[in-house]
């Protein structure tokens, strides 16, 4: 008489990864000539948002209008100060860099 073996196998369930992007703000923070410190909190609108931001700054031949970027940019990830607008760099320096800082912000959040 020959044995037979049974072998059953387990296969264990793997949980779909979780992403928390709504969390984690982030502090930008722009030093001026005069070593005065600008200080930027920067959060994630959502998915959602992050991609009618780009759909809205978008003009008919595909390239990005910055200018209407950088104000969603700034009316939308910009929390603190509050109230912030693109008007307000008529006045104070580092646009530039706080535009590269929040696409970077996006660009990490959404890259999950």
């Amino acid at each position: 008489m020959t044995e037979t073996k049974k072998t059953t196998k387990t296969t264990k369930k793997v949980a779909p990864q979780t992403i928390d992007r709504l969390s984690g703000n982030e502090v930008f923070k722009y030093t001026d000539k005069n070593g005065y410190e600008y200080e930027y909190t920067l959060q994630f609108p959502g998915v959602v948002k992050t991609w009618e931001m780009m759909d809205n700054a978008t003009m008919e031949n595909g390239q990005l209008a910055k200018s209407v970027l950088a104000d969603e940019y700034i009316r939308n990830v910009v929390v603190e100060p509050a109230g912030l607008t693109l008007d307000d760099f008529d006045n104070r320096p580092g646009l530039n860099e706080l535009y590269n800082a929040i696409d970077l912000f996006l660009g990490k959040k959404m890259s999950d």
